[in-house]
């Protein structure tokens, strides 16, 4: 008889390790479909904000911004792929700012993301996520990012309301 599952209810306790972990190329499922939403929502995010400030563009900014929630929402971990988002725009501002003319824009965008990125990298060491992450990163896990970003591009071009 297991002691570990309760029979009224059938319920496991929390200390027992996770029963069944669903898995895909050694990879915990969630973990891949977190990882295949990060691009849609970082690239989405970035058309949807920059499309809003063009009075000519509102609709496309108003579909980039739905689909970028749409991803957000269909994440398990909501919070670290908005961190991680944060994180690769903050970046992304920083090489600007080196490679190209000095923009105040561009150094208030990363400032702004760069913050909170920051802040959850100081106070938030160890999370407790729904799925271990990997020790490192693998063919499986390059491929599987280039396949979300073509992915993310095919969208684009349905979303798209310039045909």
């Amino acid at each position: 008889m297991d002691s570990s599952v309760n029979k009224e209810c059938g319920e496991v306790p929390q200390h027992v390790p996770s029963v069944r972990k669903r898995k895909l190329f050694s990879r915990d499922v969630n973990y891949l479909r977190d990882m295949a939403l990060f691009w849609p929502f970082v690239l989405y995010s970035i058309f949807a904000v920059a499309s809003a400030f063009s009075p000519a563009d509102r609709h496309l900014a108003l579909r980039c911004g739905a689909v970028a929630l749409t991803a957000l929402l269909l994440a398990r971990e909501r919070l670290l792929l908005l961190l991680v988002g944060l994180g690769f725009i903050a970046i992304q501002c920083a090489i600007t700012l080196v490679l190209h003319r000095w923009s105040w824009a561009v150094f208030i965008a990363g400032i702004l993301t760069a913050g909170p990125f920051l802040l959850a990298n100081r106070y938030w060491r160890q999370p407790k996520l729904a799925y271990d992450l990997p020790n490192e990163f693998r063919l499986i896990d390059a491929l599987w990012s280039v396949a979300s970003i073509c992915g993310s591009l095919l969208l684009g071009y349905i979303v798209s309301p310039f045909k």
